[in-house]
Parts: C-alpha cells; sequence; structure tokens
C-alpha cells in the first residue's frame, strides 16, 4: 500500500518538475511562504478528495468502484500526454517580476492541485488512498516545483531537459496503475 501511494503522488508530481524546469528558465523565484500555501493548498485538497472517493466507494459495489477507479487513473494519464500538444500557459507569474507572491502562489497552488484532486479522487475510489497520499502529494509537488527550478539554476547553460517528457513519464505512470488495479481486480473476480 505505501509503495502504491509513493507510485501515484510521484506520478501526479513530476509535472511540478517541469514546471519548476520553466520557473528556473525564466529566473522565477518562490518565497517560503509561498511553498506552504502550495503545500497546504495541496494537502487540504488531496485529503478532501479521498474522503470524497472513499464515500463514492461505499455508494457502489467493489466492482464497479474499482473499475471506475481505474479507468479515472487511465483517463488522467491519457489526460497528461494529451495537454502536451496544447500550449497552456504554466505562468502564474502574471506581474512578470521573477517573483511567485502570496496571490499567484494561491492561483498556482488551486491548478495544481486540480490534477493531485483528481488522482487522490480515483485513488480514494479503488481504495488506495490513506492519510499518507495527501501529505505525499503535497511534499513531492512542493519539492518537485523547487528541485526544477534548483537544477535549472545550476545547470541552465549544460543541461536542456524537455519538460514535455516528464508530462508523458507522469501518463505513462498513471495508465499502467489503472491497468494493474483493473488486471489484478478481474483476477480477483475470477478467482472467486
Amino acid at each position: 500500500m505505501i509503495l502504491k501511494c509513493i507510485l501515484l503522488a510521484l506520478s501526479a508530481s513530476l509535472d511540478a518538475l517541469g514546471l519548476g524546469i520553466t520557473y528556473g528558465i525564466k529566473h522565477t523565484k518562490m518565497s517560503k511562504f509561498s511553498n506552504l500555501i502550495i503545500f497546504t493548498i495541496l494537502l487540504i485538497s488531496s485529503s478532501l478528495s479521498i474522503l470524497i472517493g472513499h464515500y463514492i466507494s461505499n455508494l457502489f459495489s467493489q466492482t464497479f468502484t474499482a473499475l471506475l477507479g481505474s479507468a479515472l487513473l487511465i483517463f488522467l494519464g491519457l489526460y497528461n500526454i494529451y495537454k502536451i500538444k496544447n500550449n497552456t500557459s504554466t505562468n502564474f507569474d502574471t506581474d512578470n517580476s521573477n517573483y511567485i507572491d502570496t496571490k499567484e502562489a494561491f492561483a498556482l497552488g488551486i491548478a495544481i492541485a486540480v490534477d493531485a484532486s483528481c488522482v487522490s479522487l480515483s485513488s480514494g475510489i479503488i481504495g488506495y488512498g490513506s492519510f499518507l497520499l495527501p501529505i505525499l502529494m503535497a511534499i513531492f509537488h512542493t519539492f518537485f516545483i523547487n528541485c526544477g527550478t534548483f537544477i535549472t539554476a545550476l545547470y541552465i547553460n549544460k543541461l536542456k531537459i524537455p519538460d514535455k517528457i516528464l508530462s508523458v513519464i507522469s501518463g505513462v505512470i498513471l495508465i499502467s496503475i489503472g491497468f494493474i488495479r483493473m488486471i489484478s481486480w478481474n483476477e480477483v473476480l475470477v478467482c472467486c
């Protein structure tokens, strides 16, 4: 269960590394308070999503909820890959100050929390969600944003990492977890 939570949190957080790299290239900085805002938003939204997922799983049969949760993870993975084709803006530095202030951090936290909440909801539905997943989601997202900025600051002239690859990796991991969960649930049904 712990490994599955780590994999889900990592797969949902890889886009944050790409975002951090983008900010690093633009020399955009983020304060500790802005990091705390993003961390708090992710923790709260992921926790609520898991609770809602558990509630949904109690409304329907185990078979339906397992298939629904797996399908949602697969859909999110495909959506992450699809997003690469769209040039959606990831610039939350709206005043072009090269600094993410409190208001911009709040908007950034909400935007990041949407994907994380969808993964958390799916996890709650299929029974992977626990108190650990929201904490890991918040930690990994906050860490990867800052890690991306740090890596870019160190290697901006030496290393060119295409951040779109991170979205593909994230999508593939989510699709794989969804299919593995779906296949394992089908095997349980066959054994019964």
